[in-house]
């Protein structure tokens, strides 16, 4: 936990109250809260990745590119870590207040009942058992009541103190909305010339066991194969050749664990290439399926919620060319006086309803446990 708790607190509610454009987050491993804030709200945003070379700040792209949501860079204009945050930083705020925006619309995010989802469910397994695709992934979103704005720095701080080997993240951006997460899957990072990506698939409940002792259905591991072979696939396409392959192993998110492949580039690549990288990347069958491009049609037909910001990808990225991108997974939408929790997963031929049903429930509770604490 961080000595100055407090004036953290205050600091980011200050933020959150007075409609700064801003982030935090705490990379895996690091323990290390960062903070940036932009001092005005005129917000950038951005199609490709390579737009923002030379840029320090933060990125937030929708799952679907071709949505009515943008993809956003926020500036870092105050840059703080958590340990330097005292009373004068709130001061420093004070001097930089924006024009209070627009009020962000009445809660209107649709939760996805046990009826609907197994309506939904049933109709992916069906398109699927007609070898149209391989996987694809539903996902559905459940609401908590009486837990909104009021809720939101205090949430992201209790993950933080949780998950030291998830991304975890706090962003608000005025007129878009505010997420809340911690992510335990990289879509791509980058630094010091080593580039760095993994395929996560499969959910298990950890229940006490060891990771060594975990066994695998047949179907997570073909599952989290698929994932691999589209990385894989991916790295041909730009001409990758020469990269370290680690897994899969069983690696633990919370309460859960999954089968994990890291995959390691040495070669250096430039600001542009790692951008074409993420543009092929994203969004991979972890949170699509496959075929790409058929799956996100089945998953705008037949998904009744907007999947927004979840699913889609965010994290720092520095004027040197170092990039540190995540999944938008584990992660809530924070309304006035709700939270709105997306969780999903990946639907094959051989899908039950009930087991897949039962796996959202075991991921939300990697978010529940911890800000119902």
């Amino acid at each position: 936990m961080v000595e100055n708790r407090n004036e953290l607190s205050s600091f980011l509610s200050c933020c959150l109250q007075n409609n700064f454009p801003f982030f935090a987050y705490q990379l895996p491993k690091s323990g290390m809260i960062q903070i940036g804030v932009q001092t005005d709200q005129d917000l950038k945003d951005y199609q490709l990745l390579s737009d923002l070379e030379g840029e320090n700040g933060f990125v937030f792209s929708p799952f679907d590119a071709e949505s009515k949501h943008k993809s956003w860079f926020v500036r870092r204009d105050i840059n703080l870590q958590a340990s330097e945050i005292n009373s004068d930083s709130i001061q420093l705020l004070e001097s930089y207040y924006p024009e209070k925006g627009e009020k962000l619309p009445a809660d209107v995010s649709l939760e996805s009942s046990h009826a609907l989802y197994f309506n939904q469910i049933s109709k992916m397994i069906n398109d699927l058992k007609q070898f149209k695709l391989e996987k694809v992934i539903l996902s559905r979103i459940q609401i908590l009541e009486g837990m909104g704005m009021d809720c939101a720095v205090e949430s992201f701080l209790k993950l933080s103190e949780s998950y030291d080997s998830a991304f975890v993240f706090l962003v608000s951006i005025p007129k878009v909305g505010t997420w809340i997460g911690a992510s335990p899957e990289t879509l791509l990072s980058s630094k010091n010339n080593a580039v760095e990506t993994v395929a996560l698939a499969g959910t298990q409940k950890l229940a006490g066991r060891i990771t060594d002792q975990i066994k695998w259905e047949q179907k997570e591991v073909h599952e989290q194969a698929l994932v691999s072979s589209y990385i894989e696939n991916v790295f041909r396409n730009h001409n990758l050749t020469k990269y370290e392959r680690t897994g899969p192993v069983t690696s633990q998110a919370g309460n859960v664990v999954h089968l994990k492949t890291t995959y390691l580039l040495s070669n250096g690549m430039g600001f542009s290439q790692l951008s074409n990288l993420v543009q092929d990347l994203h969004p991979t069958p972890a949170v699509c399926g496959l075929p790409k491009n058929k799956a996100l049609e089945l998953i705008r037909e037949i998904e009744e919620h907007d999947r927004e910001y979840y699913a889609g990808y965010l994290g720092p990225i520095e004027s040197n060319g170092s990039i540190s991108l995540f999944v938008n997974l584990r992660s809530m939408k924070v309304l006035e006086n709700q939270m709105a929790l997306f969780v999903g997963g990946g639907i094959t031929a051989d899908s039950i309803p009930e087991k897949e049903w039962e796996e959202t429930c075991l991921k939300a509770q990697t978010l529940l446990n911890v800000i119902r604490s």
